[in-house]
């Protein structure tokens, strides 16, 4: 697969040339690879502007030192840096020693349930690929850790390679699991409805939708002070953040959040409105 990325690029760059030549715009990179590579190809090619916006899991790909160097060349290259998290943009800024704005990501409100009364034996939700920079492995041991009487059933919505590892993990912990897959916008929604509390466990993030979402559907939040979630999560006011990967903590805060703290969190998220235009930027 690896061999495929070049040929990728190459035919990603041509369609964006012909593209630009036969508009008036400018070349956006959602991402600095691929897209922010292409972008600023692109853009010198036809003499436009570009842009790259950072979103989290292309910074991880910049660990390794050459493509930390490519990073660095394609940022200095562009001619404005966008980051979802102020966390990503010092990043950026480190990295390219040039300025980067901060654009989150906006909310599709209307896909959304509007904030309703918390059930009272609703489920603790989590929503993410399942991959392990997600934490779910920590979420389910962190939900062993509680008395039985405690636990809420654990629903977890996604697809990725570590269904099957989480399944055997939770059985063998006496977690009760739910993975339902992949779902539709409404069916999601009506999740975040059915939900006591929601659990963003990530090891890393850009920005931290599933936290923000949840907010904006007034449900408290446990979730890592990674990336963009303290942006979107008052401790102690619209849910609990805890390091990452530490199973003690979160099982800690699992059990103190107050459900009811999520009536605090459509304000803090309803700047991120992308039905109203630029009130996020």
């Amino acid at each position: 697969k690896t061999l495929l990325v070049v040929p990728m690029i190459i035919a990603m760059l041509v369609a964006t040339i012909r593209k630009l030549r036969q508009t008036s715009g400018i070349a956006y990179g959602h991402w600095w690879i691929p897209g922010g590579v292409v972008a600023v190809l692109a853009a010198r090619c036809t003499r436009r502007s570009s842009i790259v916006h950072l979103h989290g899991s292309d910074v991880t790909v910049a660990q390794i030192p050459m493509m930390r160097k490519v990073a660095q060349l394609v940022l200095r290259a562009a001619d404005e840096r966008l980051a979802v998290s102020e966390a990503l943009a010092e990043w950026g800024r480190g990295l390219s020693d040039r300025g980067v704005h901060v654009l989150p990501m906006p909310l599709m409100f209307d896909r959304l349930p509007s904030p309703s009364p918390v059930p009272t034996h609703g489920v603790v939700l989590a929503v993410g690929r399942l991959v392990t920079e997600k934490g779910f492995d920590v979420l389910i041991d962190a939900m062993a850790h509680l008395e039985p009487e405690q636990r809420s059933e654990l629903v977890v919505v996604g697809v990725g390679p570590d269904r099957q590892v989480l399944a055997q993990r939770a059985a063998d912990a006496g977690v009760a699991l739910h993975l339902p897959g992949a779902v539709a916008p409404t069916e999601l929604a009506d999740w975040y409805r059915r939900a006591r509390i929601v659990a963003v466990p990530s090891r890393r993030e850009g920005f931290g939708l599933v936290a923000a979402e949840a907010a904006a559907a007034g449900r408290a939040v446990v979730g890592s002070a990674v990336g963009g979630i303290p942006v979107v999560v008052k401790s102690g006011v619209s849910g609990v953040l805890v390091e990452p990967g530490d199973v003690e903590a979160l099982a800690a805060a699992l059990k103190t959040v107050d459900p009811e703290w999520g009536a605090n969190g459509p304000g803090l998220v309803s700047h991120l409105d992308a039905t109203t235009h630029g009130r996020f930027v």
